[in-house]
């Protein structure tokens, strides 16, 4: 562990001294819960350490990478309209990549360590989690589980519209555009 290091984990205990300051009572169930699993993996207080580091340094990237693009977007000159960049109009800058925002982590990519892991451990996470949503959503039908929940029980269903209710031009050749017009 180098000196950098050392400061981010340092950092991290200093917020969550801050935190425990200032919140209110700890949901003791939970609290239990959480003991039962230190039990069983006593190094996830590490890994938990790394996730929430490189979280926040992904945050703040974020942040300075927000900034930079209303700085720019403030800067770009009104008018114009959306088609103004085909017909030499509109923007200088748009062929060029804005530079990134500095990283704590860069010197650290590919090394072992505290920060060298913190990226693998967060990914592992944040992977872990989108997988678990994308299962939930395939299991429960997605979107259209959430729409019949949000349906409150006492309305009735919403009635089809009659077969014939879209526009007919009078003729039917066979052509189905698929937008609900005959021609």
């Amino acid at each position: 562990m180098d000196r950098t290091e050392k400061q981010v984990i340092d950092e991290l205990f200093d917020k969550l001294g801050v935190a425990e300051q200032q919140s209110g009572a700890r949901d003791r169930e939970a609290e239990s819960l959480i003991q039962q699993h230190l039990v069983r993996q006593p190094a996830a207080p590490y890994y938990m350490a790394q996730a929430i580091v490189f979280q926040e340094e992904a945050l703040r990237q974020a942040q300075q990478r927000i900034q930079q693009l209303e700085s720019e977007l403030a800067q770009r000159p009104a008018g114009g309209g959306f088609l103004a960049g085909l017909f030499g109009g509109g923007d200088t800058h748009a062929g060029r990549p804005s530079p990134r925002p500095s990283s704590r982590f860069n010197d650290y990519q590919g090394r072992g360590g505290f920060l060298g892991g913190a990226m693998q451990t967060a990914m592992g996470i944040a992977g872990g989690m989108m997988l678990g949503s994308f299962l939930h959503s395939m299991i429960t039908g997605g979107n259209e589980a959430v729409a019949a929940e949000a349906a409150p029980a006492d309305m009735p269903p919403a009635e089809e519209p009659p077969a014939d209710a879209g526009f007919d031009s009078g003729w039917d050749g066979g052509f189905d555009d698929g937008g609900g017009f005959d021609f």
